[in-house]
């Protein structure tokens, strides 16, 4: 699913800028969901199952503002290999079971 494929999949135009705005880390880290908007199209990206992540932190003053989805790579679902998420703060990887897009608005 790249960048392109979420495109297509908000109904945005390529190269729409895509902000997250929200990260969720729920039961215990096994869900990791992320809320996003681009286009005013508000959007989740839902990690459920995950096994392991690696986070790294590269801004330390973002305040909680929006940060730019700079790259996505979904991997494979059913932990087979992992999705990696680049932002302008920070850089997420992820083995998940499986991933639901899910258009807010």
């Amino acid at each position: 699913m790249g960048l392109a494929t979420l495109y297509e999949a908000l109904g945005a135009a390529d190269g729409s800028a895509v902000e997250i705005t929200e990260i969720w880390v729920g039961a215990w880290g096994r869900d990791i969901v992320l809320e996003g908007i681009c286009d005013d199209v508000r959007f989740e990206l839902a990690f459920d199952d995950c096994r392991e992540m690696r986070w790294r932190v590269y801004a330390h003053d973002n305040n909680g503002e929006p940060t730019a989805l700079v790259d996505f790579a979904p991997g494979r679902d059913e932990h087979r290999s992992p999705a990696q998420i680049l932002t302008d703060t920070c850089a997420l990887t992820l083995w998940y079971g499986a991933l639901i897009v899910q258009r807010l608005s």
